[in-house]
């Protein structure tokens, strides 16, 4: 998933974001304490692939209005730029707590996301939903499903768009898909 998305508001309904949050691994307990006491983090038990559990250190990003602020007495071996964003466009699943962002009603609070349910951009056909990250990959969405030749790589979401479901790529489906589709974008 990207690292932003398009969710409903759960105060107005309207378009807002949500942003993942980004964990660093916590290397000793003396840093635990320091993470427990800042007001810039929160700190949550994870577990490994192997169930071993470890201690993370959560930034929510924009819950502040920034980025990422500058804090200068962090412990030795961490950086700020350690809780970024990787460069990469997607990122894998997992922890689904970040930050809800409204511009319409002007809510900002840590949140839990519900993916798919969530979704701003989704469409019902034939008892099926089909959803979009945000208005980016909606307009690829449609653009894909309304193409005669379907070629992932010219398309920026060609993981998510390989994903879709067979009922939403027929022929019979297209057209009232992609109006659906083009409709939500409004």
């Amino acid at each position: 998933m990207p690292h932003r998305v398009a969710v409903t508001c759960s105060e107005c309904a309207g378009e807002a974001v949500f942003e993942f949050a980004e964990n660093v691994r916590i290397k000793t307990n003396a840093d635990l304490g320091w993470f427990q006491n800042s007001k810039h983090f929160e700190c949550h038990k994870m577990e490994d692939p192997n169930g071993q559990s470890y201690n993370v250190a959560t930034y929510y990003h924009k819950l502040a209005g920034n980025d990422l602020p500058a804090v200068g007495d962090l412990p030795a071996g961490y950086r700020m730029e350690d809780w970024a964003h990787s460069d990469r466009k997607f990122r894998p699943l997992g922890d689904w707590r970040g930050t809800l962002i409204c511009a319409s009603c002007g809510v900002r609070r840590k949140h839990v996301l519900d993916w798919p349910k969530e979704a701003f951009y989704q469409v019902e056909y034939r008892n099926h939903t089909l959803w979009a990250f945000d208005r980016a990959s909606v307009l690829e969405l449609a653009e894909f499903i309304d193409a005669s030749q379907r070629k992932p790589d010219d398309f920026t979401y060609w993981p998510f768009l390989m994903k879709i479901p067979q009922v939403f790529l027929t022929k019979q489906a297209r057209e009232t898909v992609v109006k659906r589709l083009r409709k939500r974008l409004g």
